[in-house]
């Protein structure tokens, strides 16, 4: 029985019908044959048998820190198919450049001399050292505390539709502000952003967001200061 399933090994290892011909990235488009053997770093003629898969999806990662997941799969007999999702960008940090990140601080690829459009701005951020790296977390506390009072906006429903932070200044960590729409500074202090939050909800209530009458909404005493 050994024998068998020694030969059957064999047979597979050393077939032509196993070798690699075609490789498919699912969820980025579609890819040219060639592109896609060289996204994974892959060669026609590989054995499918024998191609370590981990070591594939850990070169994908490394070349593509956009993507979150990377999934790799046989197709036998000659195929290989790697599924992918990207990273979601949540802020842009200002730096230098406007450099994208995503809930888990990760730098994506791509940065502008200007600002990337309907992702807010985080500003105040200590530049990391060596510049922002692509595929690195940023590691100052205070883009997780910038990220987090952004999530928490979202999740809130505070702004609704008609809405949108654009910048959250966190230079100061003991006075944090949000800006909305531009114009509108929002200032919340150093924490307690889920009550001070539910706050703003109850004063939006009867005041309207309108940049014509308000400059800024204080949020950090306990009686709420509108700024006009």
């Amino acid at each position: 029985m050994g024998a068998f399933f020694g030969g059957v090994a064999a047979y597979a290892v050393n077939s032509p019908a196993f070798q690699l011909e075609e490789v498919r990235v699912l969820n980025i488009g579609t890819l040219a044959p060639g592109q896609a053997f060289k996204f994974c770093e892959l060669n026609p003629g590989e054995n499918l048998i024998t191609l370590d898969l981990v070591n594939v999806q850990q070169v994908v990662k490394r070349k593509h820190p956009e993507f979150k997941e990377v999934r790799v799969r046989r197709v036998l007999p000659n195929r290989i198919e790697v599924s992918v999702r990207r990273r979601t960008p949540v802020a842009q940090a200002a730096f230098a450049r406007f450099a994208q990140i995503d809930k888990d601080l990760v730098i994506l690829p791509g940065s502008g001399v200007a600002p990337f459009r309907n992702l807010p701005v985080i500003e105040g951020l200590r530049p990391p050292r060596g510049g922002p790296v692509v595929g690195a977390s940023l590691t100052d506390p205070s883009a997780e505390k910038a990220v987090w009072l952004l999530q928490e906006i979202r999740r809130s429903g505070v702004l609704g539709k008609q809405h949108a932070v654009t910048k959250v200044d966190i230079g100061d960590s003991k006075n944090v502000s949000f800006y909305v729409d531009r114009d509108i500074e929002v200032k919340i202090g150093a924490g307690q952003f889920v009550e001070r939050l539910k706050l703003l909800k109850q004063t939006l209530k009867t005041s309207r967001l309108d940049p014509q009458k308000v400059r800024y909404i204080d949020l950090r005493f306990d009686d709420v200061v509108i700024g006009t």
